[in-house]
């Protein structure tokens, strides 16, 4: 039998429908209804003096001045708890109304509901009192109240965001969520359209700390409070009133905005926890240190002026403030309440250190993001990237050897089609931590295929799988001397081929590493690709099969591993590593011989402004593709977690060392290297490929070593 209503039951539901809004602050109702659960068990009553700052954000979620708050701010300033589940307690204490709540993902948006709003719902005794008593109004995403009011608790989703009315609408996080949801657009005009029936009362609030990328990198700002260029939640500050935060000088009584540029006192202490603890902040108008005692009391005096507003030391505000409907407000790491100065200055100092060991930008983008409250701009665009600059560091390198330094090589490969088709071959030695050598480029044009009258036809990477074969006898079989050691050469650890290009090259890649595998050399020769989508990884291992589609697409069968780089990520390690300026860990070594056509390929392409890399013209940027596929070779092989100087076998240098034969030291052509078992069983065409004398002549154009196989070709023909 079905549970009838009771009559008090009623008389409560009623009396919540009928009840008129309390006219109060947001802070302060936060103040009075909320409790701040502490684990699953204990709470305590919201605190204001705690986070001061975000006291005028929350006011203004009520004021029908504004159709939208916007709150940028690194983690750890209470701002989730003041302006989120502070706004959710007021709408159902005192103005009942739908809301919805977007977080940014479905995993995220159930925890955020377990374990913060059903703690904070529990421990408040007014929001407690006001919950529907039936089982099936409340659940993790749907809660239903007395008074009538729903809230919905969501992720981004074009089902989720549209087609309801909600008066509230609150999007925390947003610079993680996608920036077009579901190809209907951005979150903040799909969950601002929610609102509009509401006409002025309704409101959307967001807030977060910055995650994407400056968009201009030449970018200055025209106002004092104007944020650089980017996408997400900055480019909806700069939409509205452009409030920053100042502090007044305990010593000069100047008012100034705590930023990161103010903190000083640690960069020349070589420890990081040293370092950390001897932070202060400095005050730009007298000099004056801060220390991190007096952080709480300066949030407390703590003011919010509008773009084009200031304030004398008295605290008298002057000037006209921009006016916008949207108040938005951005602070950052210095005034967090939760976070000391001591681990903000850690983190970066630590995430410093890795992108020196590593080249990697990420720790030290998360910490400048989420730490600091800060867009990030990427090394590479902080530099100009100039080919002088790059060429004046050439060294006296004896041509085409190989340097004291270097423990191994790899070859990397691009395939160039249309009227200039050839390989382009490069090889870059590695020594420990990063350090790099470039040891040769060349390209191989012509075939050993020939005209009736003998002259050797230029390669077609694209129609002709044999003339994949000059990869082995011109570039993994060859070995290169050692700088000042005319009796020990070099050979190849690994080699890499780009296998995209014009139609038919991707077939024919496919099957050059078949024939590898045949020749048992298929572990130490790998097909790349640049990934078209964005993985968390920064290499992809995958088995293509293509099979059934157009004849314009390779055929492959699923048994070629093919290696999908993410391109830009790769592009930006290596352009760091490019810009290191004195010899050890990272740095890249340039040969003299090199041209300033090689100079030129290296720094063509530019970082766009949505963050790729991209050739601006029709220059060539092969030295820096090559340059990429080498560190991606490097990568696979397991070279970033080498705890030098104890390397593996394969990155150590007597690995690859070998003894010139004397013939070859009295200027024949070196014998080829040694070959397994498979590897004998090699057409007499290979064979005689390597031998021959005369097989390579002088560069044209600085790079080109072009050959004349007329020779070979005719003893072929024998």
């Amino acid at each position: 039998m079905a549970k009838r209503a009771s009559a008090r039951g009623i008389r409560q539901d009623v009396s919540g429908i009928l009840r008129a809004p309390r006219r109060m602050l947001v802070a302060d109702a936060v103040g009075s209804y909320m409790r701040v659960p502490m684990g699953a068990g204990n709470s305590v009553p919201w605190d204001p003096d705690l986070a001061p700052y975000v006291i005028e954000p929350m006011n203004c979620l009520a004021s029908r001045e504004y159709d939208a708050v916007v709150f940028v701010g690194p983690a750890r300033t209470g701002k989730t708890i003041g302006l989120i589940d502070g706004w959710i307690v007021y709408n159902v204490v005192c103005d009942p109304a739908d809301m919805l709540l977007i977080q940014m993902t479905e995993e995220k948006a159930r925890e955020h509901s377990k374990k913060r709003l059903d703690r904070t719902f529990r421990c408040s005794p007014e929001v407690k009192t006001r919950l529907s008593p039936r089982r099936n109004d409340n659940n993790v995403y749907d809660r239903t109240f007395r008074a009538g009011n729903y809230l919905k608790i969501g992720w981004p989703s074009v089902n989720i965001m549209s087609s309801s009315d909600y008066k509230c609408v609150a999007l925390t996080d947003y610079d993680r969520f996608p920036e077009d949801i579901d190809g209907e657009g951005d979150a903040f005009s799909l969950a601002s359209k929610r609102t509009t029936t509401f006409m002025s009362s309704g409101m959307t609030l967001v807030e977060s700390s910055p995650g994407r990328d400056i968009r201009d990198t030449k970018w200055r700002s025209s106002t004092a409070h104007e944020a650089p260029p980017t996408t997400g939640i900055l480019s909806l500050y700069n939409r509205g009133d452009r409030r920053r935060l100042y502090w007044p000088c305990p010593h000069c009584g100047e008012f100034f905005q705590p930023e990161m540029d103010n903190m000083t006192g640690y960069r020349d202490i070589a420890d990081p926890v040293v370092a950390s603890e001897s932070a202060c902040l400095q005050c730009p108008a007298c000099q004056g240190k801060i220390t991190a005692d007096m952080k709480r009391s300066l949030n407390m005096k703590g003011i919010w002026l509008r773009d084009g507003q200031h304030a004398d030391k008295a605290g008298n505000v002057t000037g006209e403030g921009r006016r916008s409907r949207i108040a938005s407000f951005w602070m950052e790491g210095p005034a967090a309440a939760y976070q000391t100065w001591s681990q903000l200055i850690y983190k970066l100092l630590t995430a410093e250190q890795d992108y020196q060991s590593t080249g990697s930008e990420e720790t030290l983008k998360t910490v400048v993001n989420t730490d600091f409250g800060r867009p990030y701009l990427p090394r590479a665009s902080m530099e100009q990237r100039k080919s002088e600059l790059l060429e004046q560091r050439a060294e006296e390198i004896p041509k085409r050897s190989v340097p004291a330094g270097v423990q191994f090589m790899v070859a990397t490969v691009d395939v160039q089609g249309g009227r200039n088709r050839r390989f382009v071959v490069q090889v870059t030695g590695y020594g420990p931590q990063g350090e790099r050598w470039l040891v040769d480029r060349y390209n191989i044009r012509q075939s050993l295929r020939t005209t009736p009258d003998g002259e050797s036809l230029p390669i077609d990477p694209a129609s002709y799988p044999e003339d994949w074969d000059l990869l082995i006898s011109d570039v993994f079989d060859k070995a290169w001397p050692l700088a000042g050691d005319a009796t020990k050469r070099m050979r190849l650890m690994a080699m890499a081929v780009d296998s995209g290009g014009e139609d038919g090259v991707t077939d024919n890649a496919y099957k050059f590493w078949r024939k590898c595998r045949r020749d048992g050399s298929g572990k130490r020769v790998f097909l790349f690709k640049g990934d078209s989508q964005r993985r968390a990884k920064l290499i992809t291992r995958t088995f293509p099969d293509n099979t059934g589609r157009s004849t314009r697409r390779a055929k492959a069968a699923g048994d070629v591993p093919l290696y999908l780089l993410q391109t830009d990520d790769l592009k930006d390690r290596v352009n760091n590593a490019l810009w290191r300026d004195s010899p050890g860990p990272g740095y890249v070594h340039f040969p003299s011989w090199l041209g300033t056509w090689f100079y030129d390929e290296l720094t063509y392409e530019e970082r766009s402004a949505d963050g790729k890399w991209s050739k601006p013209g029709r220059g060539a940027n092969e030295a820096f593709d090559l340059l990429v596929y080498a560190d991606a070779l490097a990568i696979l092989h397991g070279y970033e977690k080498i705890k030098w100087p104890e390397a593996p076998e394969w990155a150590r240098r007597e690995t690859w060392l070998e003894d010139v034969l004397p013939e070859a030291a009295e200027g024949v052509a070196p014998a080829p290297a040694p070959q397994t078992k498979r590897q004998t069983r090699k057409s007499s065409k290979k064979r005689l490929s390597k031998v021959q004398p005369g097989h390579r002549q002088p560069e044209e154009g600085g790079c080109d070593a072009v050959r004349n196989r007329k020779h070979v070709a005719a003893l072929y023909r024998r």
